[in-house]
């Protein structure tokens, strides 16, 4: 029984500089393989990889350190329609920093107020939710007014609830309209009407 059997040893010596600033620093090495084999080097600051080719290798030497560290960087945080960070805004945050976010006026911030930098990417979700506004106008063409109170125009905020009554005696509710109770929604309401 005939047994092709080969022993290949090689000697690899590999002297690369991945002190530079260049992201990549290329330097020449003796690598002997066999076609269909590779090997994996380390260079103290970086990753680097082999080449294809005959005998010569090319070994490349990519510096990661820096370059990892500014992909995990983000630039400004994201507008928010209505909303604004009321932390310090800068032009980098680091991974991991969190910036809060807070609504103009009437309006209702979502649960989440942040947004973190992961990975060079800004995440978390941020909503302000519009009110709803209500005048007296859209009630006296419906023939309803606030059962409680009698501004003339109203700001409710976002899930809010307000009640409404038809104007006077004289007027009774339509049956196809919605009920006198009604909530806020991201600045819609539906409004009552009586007849």
């Amino acid at each position: 029984m005939k047994s092709d059997l080969f022993l290949l040893f090689f000697f690899v010596y590999v002297s690369v500089d991945c002190s530079s600033t260049d992201t990549v620093s290329e330097q020449e090495s003796k690598i002997f393989l066999q076609p269909g084999q590779s090997i994996a080097l380390i260079c103290s600051q970086g990753i680097i990889t082999v080449e294809d080719g005959q005998n010569l290798k090319k070994v490349f030497c990519q510096t990661n350190g820096d370059e990892a560290s500014r992909r995990d960087q983000c630039g400004p945080p994201p507008t928010v329609d209505s909303a604004e960070v009321i932390s310090t805004v800068k032009d980098q945050y680091e991974e991991g920093n969190r910036v809060q976010y807070q609504c103009h006026a009437k309006y209702t911030i979502s649960l989440n107020r942040h947004m973190t930098c992961r990975r060079g990417q800004w995440t978390g979700e941020v909503k302000c939710f519009k009110p709803c506004t209500v005048t007296t106008a859209e009630m006296d063409k419906n023939n309803i007014e606030f059962k409680y109170g009698d501004e003339k125009k109203l700001y409710v905020p976002h899930l809010d609830y307000i009640t409404f009554q038809c104007k006077g005696w004289e007027h009774q509710r339509h049956p196809q309209s919605p009920g006198f109770r009604q909530q806020c929604f991201d600045g819609v309401i539906t409004l009552p009407f009586c007849v």
